[in-house]
């Protein structure tokens, strides 16, 4: 059952639905909020770690790579949009450990926000809302960053998205994003972006920093999709999860499926 599951996932079509059901999902079955990021992670090969409170240590690889592209720009004191939030953990670390004036974010997923807005009510400068990414409910120049990470490859139309950020970044504006190559869905975010009217900063192939997240940090993963998600969906979640002995990971670890992140900005 499970290998027929799996055999769904890679269709085209059904992998779509999925990617734009699971998150829905998810906020339904997490009831003890125990998922705040949905992202591969990101682990220094050299051994270097971001320092972290106690409490955000489980989410080490997770928001190591929040924090990976967020050092792309200065973000203290700046007002910040993120689209694709999630879960809404990233946010909330950029909120509280870099110190921006003001934190937007947005998904498309309404439970999603929901979650996010009881979860990290506590923060003055972080808020929430529902939104499309190729359409954003704000105003021209309206922020000084935009943050996407991991989620321009489940819009459809990222050359769209690029313009909506590029409208929505004022003059000297700085994109930061992190998104893999997804060949099922036709997605290319270097020829993207290069044909965007930002202009390309720094682009930094982070391939074997996602593989090498995805094997330290495994078995929690494993652990947390035994317990949350049915036995049924247990293969899809596993590959959807990038847990080693996926194809998934092996096309991380292998080199097939390119990650990068990238620094933009606004001229």
């Amino acid at each position: 059952m499970h290998q027929a599951v799996v055999k769904l996932f890679y269709s085209r079509a059904a992998r779509h639905l999925f990617t734009n059901a699971w998150y829905s999902l998810l906020s339904n079955l997490d009831r003890d909020a125990a998922i705040r990021f949905l992202n591969y992670g990101y682990a220094p090969l050299n051994g270097a770690q971001v320092e972290l409170q106690a409490a955000d240590e489980p989410d080490r690889y997770a928001i190591q790579l929040y924090h990976h592209v967020a050092s792309g720009a200065a973000i203290a004191g700046k007002d910040v949009l993120e689209v694709g939030c999630g879960r809404g953990g990233g946010a909330s670390y950029i909120a509280r450990y870099l110190h921006p004036k003001s934190y937007t974010g947005l998904d498309i997923c309404k439970p999603a926000i929901r979650f996010n807005k009881a979860r990290y009510a506590d923060q003055d400068n972080l808020a929430f809302r529902v939104g499309d990414a190729l359409s954003l409910p704000f105003a021209d120049e309206n922020f000084d960053v935009v943050v996407n990470v991991e989620s321009a490859q489940h819009y459809g139309d990222m050359g769209r998205f690029l313009d909506e950020v590029h409208r929505v970044l004022r003059p000297g504006g700085a994109f930061l994003m992190a998104c893999f190559e997804d060949r099922t869905k036709e997605v290319y975010p270097r020829e993207a972006l290069a044909k965007s009217r930002l202009r390309l900063v720094h682009e930094d192939d982070i391939t074997a920093n996602v593989a090498r997240a995805l094997e330290l940090d495994g078995a929690r993963r494993t652990a947390l999709a035994d317990e949350i998600v049915p036995r049924v969906l247990l293969g899809v979640s596993h590959e959807f999860a990038g847990i080693p002995g996926t194809q998934l990971h092996a096309s991380f670890a292998n080199g097939t499926c390119p990650y990068y992140s990238f620094t933009c900005r606004k001229d």
